[in-house]
């Protein structure tokens, strides 16, 4: 549910909300590591019930020959069982709890990531299909520039240097079209091997509105997300590890069963034991006393260090958005390259200043689609804790 809300509240369009869903859909069912996460968390579970257990019972048996031979035989017969003090039970049912709580901590972590990667390939592939489209129209007015251009060296109109600009324009515009449709081939592999080999399409389009954010919503969402109760949990654990390490210094109880049996006759009767606790955990309670200290300035050090990478994201998202609409004013007042192209041909502009113009226009419109990825990917990257 809250995946959902996460992308209805950051994608405008129905279009690219179904789109995203689909995506993620796929890599949530199909992403190889989120389905070895799955099964590393199965395994953490069954490692976490290991050890709560007693010992397993002990049985002696003993058959000894008399000598000489008229004292007849010997039969010894016991069984007897070894118990930690039972506070030591309750400790390690805490601890089992916990790491159970950890795992699956682990696992969201592993998720968020990896959603975060897909929602920004994603985003990517958004950018790099609105580049191709700039790219082509850039491709197609150097075609026509250098025919232009053409006709007009057979009849003597333009200069050596100027039929030069024009195939150095075309020639360089070919080999970013062609770096593009790498760039393009390669995310789209990048998005079916994070969707687990699935074919992902991505629609022609613009990049959907940005999202909006409250810091202090989003930093209570930090501080309450996986990554910080993590830290908690192991906080918890080594207190946990403390009092069990206090309970496996008490004494440990053993009873039993024994029999000795000579000829006709025998003894019967129960065995009661208790371990002296000299050396055996001696340091154990300063460590796990020692442990707690460094868990608790741990979780200090990485709420802090928390906090200030979203403060600092948030300063540079804010940055990248005013960027984005002061770009966007500026090149509402610039001509559109039909108007360039058709100022040219008409001799208003010399083709040295169509190819500064020209230049210069592509150069910021795609400046704006990369400013605009940045934002969105950085906000994908703020908002992963709700993945």
């Amino acid at each position: 549910m809250i995946l959902s809300l996460l992308w209805i509240l950051s994608i405008s369009a129905s279009a690219f909300a179904q789109e995203a869903d689909s995506l993620m859909k796929q890599v949530l069912e199909n992403n190889r590591l989120l389905v070895a996460a799955r099964e590393a968390y199965q395994v953490a579970l069954l490692e976490a019930g290991i050890g709560n257990t007693p010992p397993d019972p002990e049985v002696e048996f003993g058959y000894l020959f008399g000598k000489p031979a008229d004292l007849g035989h010997r039969i010894d017969f016991g069984v007897s069982q070894q118990v930690d003090f039972p506070t030591a039970y309750v400790h390690r049912s805490t601890i089992r709890k916990i790491r159970n709580s950890k795992a699956d901590l682990e696992y969201q972590l592993i998720r968020q990531q990896v959603l975060t990667e897909a929602r920004q390939l994603w985003i990517e592939q958004l950018h790099l299909n609105q580049l191709q489209e700039l790219q082509q129209l850039r491709l197609e007015s150097a075609k026509s520039v250098q025919s232009h251009v053409e006709q007009k060296t057979r009849v003597g109109e333009v200069s050596p240097l100027e039929f030069s600009q024009a195939k150095l324009m075309l020639a360089s515009t070919e080999g970013e079209h062609e770096e593009l449709l790498t760039l393009l081939h390669n995310n789209e592999l990048a998005l079916n091997e994070i969707s687990g080999g699935s074919r992902v399409l991505i629609s022609q389009g613009d990049f959907p509105q940005p999202s909006t954010i409250n810091e202090d919503t989003l930093l209570a969402a930090y501080l309450r997300g996986p990554g910080i109760q993590l830290y908690e949990f192991e906080l918890q654990q080594k207190e946990a590890q403390k009092s069990l390490a206090l309970s496996e210094h008490l004494p440990k109880l053993s009873a039993g069963y024994f029999s000795e049996t000579v000829n006709a006759s025998g003894y019967r009767g129960l065995k009661l034991g208790i371990s002296l606790p000299l050396w055996e955990k001696a340091r154990t309670v300063k460590k796990a006393k020692t442990d707690i200290m460094y868990a608790d300035a741990e979780l200090n050090r990485i709420i802090h260090n928390q906090e200030m990478e979203i403060r600092q994201k948030l300063k540079e998202r804010e940055m990248l958005r005013k960027r984005v609409l002061s770009l966007e004013e500026a090149l509402s007042f610039i001509n559109s390259l039909e108007l360039l192209t058709i100022s040219m041909e008409n001799g208003e502009i010399s083709l040295t200043e169509y190819f500064y113009s020209s230049d210069y226009f592509f150069r910021n419109q795609q400046l704006l689609l990369r400013y605009k990825r940045d934002l969105l990917a950085l906000e994908a990257d703020l908002l992963k804790i709700y993945f």
